[in-house]
C-alpha cells in the first residue's frame, strides 16, 4: 500500500430506475394533492417534489470516514386561498400525509395578511420546457462507491506528488436525482438529472512552515467526463495550496487591485446581484430600482445568466415558478439590462417575470480584452486578491476583510504569497472604477465564471 492509497474498500450499486419509479409516483401523488386542493377550497395551489439517490464517500487523513447511500424524497406547497397565503413540505411520500400538508397549508393561509400581488403563472406562461439532453446520463446514475473509490485514489495520488500538499477532507459524490413542479393553473415541469461532485480542502506543510487552508471543488454531468476534470482540479489545488507558503509581507497602499474570479465572487457578484435583485426593488433597499438602461457599473463589465449551458452545475430548464428559463444578459458594458423578477415580485413592481426565481443559474462575466500579465504589470507593486474573508454591508456597499491566499506582483513578476492582509473599500465607489478584464477566465465550482478585473479605489493594509 502507498502511502497515499485509501484503506477502507467499500462496493455499492445505484440504479436510475429506482429513481424513475419514485418520480413517477410522486409525479401520481402530487396530482392528487392539487385535487385535494381544490375540493378543500384552495384559490391556487403550487406543489413541488423532489427525490435523489446519493453516494457519498469522504476521505480524512487518508481514511474513509463516511461511505453512505442515501435516498432522499420531499414534498412542498403553497396555497393561495382569498389572496393569503400558507405553505407545508414533508418528506413522508404518502397520499394521506401530503393531504394533510394540504389542510395544513390552508389553515395557515387563514392567518397571513391579505396580499394582492399573491399570483402563479398558468399554461399559456409556463409552457412544457423542453428537456437538456446533458442532464441525465443512465451510465451515471448507476455509478458506484467503488468506481467512486477508484477515482478518489488516483485523485489523492495525483494532489499529493507534491509530499508538501496535506489534504485534511476530500470528499466525492454521485447523484441522480429529479424536481417537478405541477400548480393548479396546468403548469407541468419535471427535469431529471445526474451529477459528480467533488472538494479538495487541506493546506501546504514545508518543514516548519505551513500555508493556511484552501479550498477547490469541481463537478461533471457525466462519468466519462470526471477523470479529466477531477484531475485538474487536483493539480489547481495542489499548486494553490504549495504556492501559498513562505508568504511575505505586502505594501499598505490605496488604488489598483487585482481580483481573482474567486475574489469576483464573493465581492463585486454579491453586490450586484443584491442590487439587482427584485426583491431588494420591491423593498425599497435597491440602489438601482429606477436605472434599468442605465450605466451603473465599469463598461467593462457585462454579466450574462446562462441556464441551459452545460458548464454550469445550476443548469436548469425551469425556474422556482415553473417558467421555462432562457438566456439574459444582466449588464451590458456597465448598463442595467433587467431587475430580477419572479413572479411575486415583478407583480408588486408592475411588470413581468424573466423566469429567474432562484437564479441567476449559470452567471458569467465577459472576458476583457487585457492579458492577465498586462493587468500585473498595472502598477509596479500590485497585490492580487485571490480570497476575500470579513464583513460587507450590502446596503451601503461597504467591506473590509482579510485577502487570503493572495500573492504580491512586482513589476509584472510574481512575488510570492503575502501574509494576510487588510482590504477594504465601497463598492459603490469602485463599481465604475473597474479599469479592465481579462482575456482569461475561470469557473468557480461549476457555478460561476469569470475573468480577472482590475479594480481601483481599494485600500490595502499589510498585516
Amino acid at each position: 500500500m502507498t502511502d497515499n492509497s485509501i484503506t477502507t474498500p467499500v462496493t455499492n450499486a445505484g440504479t436510475g430506475e429506482a429513481l424513475r419509479k419514485t418520480s413517477a409516483e410522486m409525479e401520481s401523488i402530487a396530482r392528487e394533492i392539487l385535487e385535494h386542493g381544490r375540493k378543500k377550497g384552495s384559490d391556487r395551489i403550487k406543489v413541488g417534489i423532489s427525490g435523489s439517490i446519493t453516494r457519498r464517500l469522504v476521505v480524512e487523513n487518508k481514511e474513509i470516514t463516511l461511505a453512505n447511500s442515501l435516498e432522499d424524497q420531499k414534498f412542498s406547497l403553497v396555497v393561495h386561498k382569498d389572496q393569503k397565503k400558507g405553505s407545508a413540505a414533508t418528506n413522508i411520500v404518502r397520499p394521506e400525509t401530503a393531504r394533510k400538508a394540504v389542510e395544513d397549508a390552508l389553515a395557515l393561509a387563514s392567518f397571513s395578511v391579505a396580499d394582492d400581488a399573491l399570483n402563479m403563472p398558468d399554461a399559456t406562461q409556463a409552457p412544457r420546457a423542453k428537456s437538456l439532453d446533458f442532464m441525465f446520463d443512465e451510465r451515471t446514475a448507476d455509478t458506484t462507491l467503488s468506481e467512486l473509490q477508484e477515482l478518489m485514489g488516483q485523485a489523492l495520488a495525483r494532489a499529493t506528488a507534491d509530499k508538501r500538499v496535506s489534504i485534511d477532507k476530500f470528499e466525492m459524490s454521485v447523484s441522480a436525482s429529479f424536481h417537478g413542479l405541477y400548480n393548479s393553473l396546468g403548469v407541468a415541469q419535471m427535469e431529471t438529472q445526474t451529477m459528480l461532485g467533488w472538494s479538495f480542502f487541506g493546506m501546504g506543510v514545508d518543514g516548519d512552515a505551513v500555508s493556511g487552508f484552501d479550498y477547490d471543488s469541481g463537478f461533471a454531468w457525466k462519468t466519462g467526463d470526471t477523470a479529466a476534470h477531477l484531475m485538474a482540479t487536483a493539480d489547481a489545488f495542489a499548486a494553490k495550496v504549495t504556492g501559498n507558503l513562505h508568504p511575505r509581507k505586502a505594501h499598505s497602499y490605496k488604488g489598483l487591485v487585482v481580483f481573482s474570479p474567486r475574489a469576483v465572487e464573493e465581492l463585486l457578484a454579491g453586490f450586484t446581484l443584491y442590487h439587482a435583485s427584485g426583491s431588494a426593488v420591491m423593498d425599497g433597499k435597491s440602489r438601482w430600482d429606477k436605472e434599468t438602461g442605465n450605466a451603473v457599473l465599469s463598461p467593462v463589465i457585462t454579466l450574462r445568466d446562462h441556464p441551459h449551458s452545460q458548464a454550469f452545475a445550476g443548469a436548469t430548464t425551469f425556474d422556482g415558478d415553473g417558467l421555462p428559463t432562457r438566456d439574459h444578459t444582466i449588464f451590458d458594458s456597465g448598463k442595467l439590462c433587467l431587475h430580477i423578477h419572479d413572479c411575486y415580485s415583478a407583480r408588486r413592481c408592475k411588470t413581468t417575470s424573466n423566469a429567474m426565481s432562484g437564479g441567476p443559474f449559470g452567471m458569467a462575466f465577459a472576458p476583457g480584452g487585457a492579458l492577465l500579465a498586462d493587468l500585473l504589470r498595472s502598477r509596479r507593486e500590485i497585490l492580487l486578491v485571490d480570497r476575500f474573508s470579513g464583513n460587507t454591508d450590502a446596503i451601503k456597499g461597504d467591506f473590509s476583510g482579510v485577502a487570503k491566499s493572495s500573492r504580491l506582483y512586482i513589476d509584472g513578476k510574481d512575488g510570492g504569497p503575502v501574509t494576510e492582509t487588510m482590504i477594504a473599500g465601497n463598492f459603490f465607489e469602485f463599481a465604475k472604477r473597474i479599469e479592465a478584464a481579462s482575456l482569461e477566465t475561470e469557473s468557480i465550482g461549476g457555478g460561476f465564471s469569470s475573468p480577472w478585473l482590475l479594480v481601483d479605489g481599494i485600500s490595502v493594509t499589510a498585516g
